[in-house]
């Protein structure tokens, strides 16, 4: 196994075609503005210009048939391009939430020259200006994907620097789930110490077998800390994370100050993974999905674009790139 899994690596990733992820990145492009429209309808922010607005969704609508994006679109995708403004649901903004996956994809395709840190979001608005739909107007969407025809589309990486982005887009997402893991532990352990009263005398697998969870699976999610410490250890090794902290992954975070304080002087920290509180914990395993999604599918693990299913997606690598086996 070990010998074949290596093999495989070495082959490396193979992406879609250039104008393949150009349509996809089109298509996620318009999807993307129009959800920033409808979020700045929600918080009021759509000024006195509705009007205006209204003609920019139809453009958007029109260029999406017009540029022919109608047929590389989801269906989800064009349902939700088509719908009247201000009329979208709540799972229409989560579907558009993947700000993270169109900058993977444009960095795939030669627009982005790197790939933040998975504590760091790409700018939007970087995103889009770099990207050139925007620049060239919705009518011109198709010359803008036509131009991708060619195979030999500039990229900002080689093959190694590929599976070097695409392994830690695996890890940080291991990261983030077993992050779930823990906390679906702590979960299992306060209903068992209700149950029983019993808070502090069984061990940590008695109270995991209570629920009735597999006798394996209560031995690996009783010694999840130190799995993640080795964890933590591999990425580094392999270039995945930055730092190592408290034997988890490293995490940078602004040091709150003084709003005085500009923000140019205002100090950082780094800090483990599994201190973060709640809403960090979120953030970063929607980078982590998102961006994780895109390599996916750019590399022809899945057959079609699915947000919804980001989070139950299967490692791009033969096995996680956290536990291949180092090339000789």
């Amino acid at each position: 196994m070990a010998f074949r899994t290596t093999a495989i690596l070495r082959q490396g990733l193979k992406l879609r075609s250039p104008i393949e992820l150009a349509q996809r990145t089109a298509c996620l492009e318009l999807v993307i503005i129009r959800r920033s429209l409808e979020t700045d309808a929600l918080k009021g922010l759509c000024g006195e210009d509705i009007v205006g607005v209204e003609k920019t969704v139809e453009a958007m609508t029109t260029a999406m048939y017009e540029n022919r994006l109608d047929v590389y679109a989801t269906s989800v995708e064009k349902s939700m391009l088509v719908k009247p403004y201000r009329t979208w649901e709540s799972s229409d903004y989560a579907y558009g939430d993947h700000c993270e996956a169109l900058g993977v994809l444009l960095w795939l395709i030669g627009r982005q020259q790197a790939i933040p840190t998975y504590y760091s979001n790409f700018n939007l608005y970087r995103l889009l200006h770099d990207s050139g739909i925007v620049a060239h107007g919705f009518s011109n969407i198709e010359k803008y994907v036509n131009s991708f025809m060619s195979s030999q589309i500039h990229q900002t990486f080689d093959k190694q620097q590929l599976q070097r982005a695409a392994g830690t887009s695996e890890a940080w997402l291991w990261r983030s789930r077993a992050q779930a893991l823990l906390g679906l532990r702590d979960k299992l352990c306060r209903i068992y110490s209700n149950l029983t009263g019993d808070t502090q005398d069984s061990s940590l697998e008695a109270k995991l077998r209570a629920p009735n969870i597999p006798h394996s699976q209560c031995k690996m999610i009783a010694n999840l800390h130190e799995t993640i410490a080795l964890a933590a250890q591999r990425a580094h090794e392999k270039g995945f994370i930055g730092e190592i902290v408290g034997g988890d992954f490293g995490v940078g975070m602004d040091i709150k100050e003084n709003n005085a304080v500009p923000a140019e002087q205002r100090r950082s920290a780094t800090v483990p993974y599994s201190s973060l509180d709640p809403d960090h914990l979120d953030s970063l395993r929607r980078i982590a999905e998102s961006r994780f999604l895109a390599f996916a599918w750019a590399s022809g693990k899945i057959d079609k674009w699915c947000p919804e299913k980001a989070g139950e997606l299967a490692p791009i690598n033969p096995v996680n790139a956290l536990w291949t086996p180092d090339e000789n």
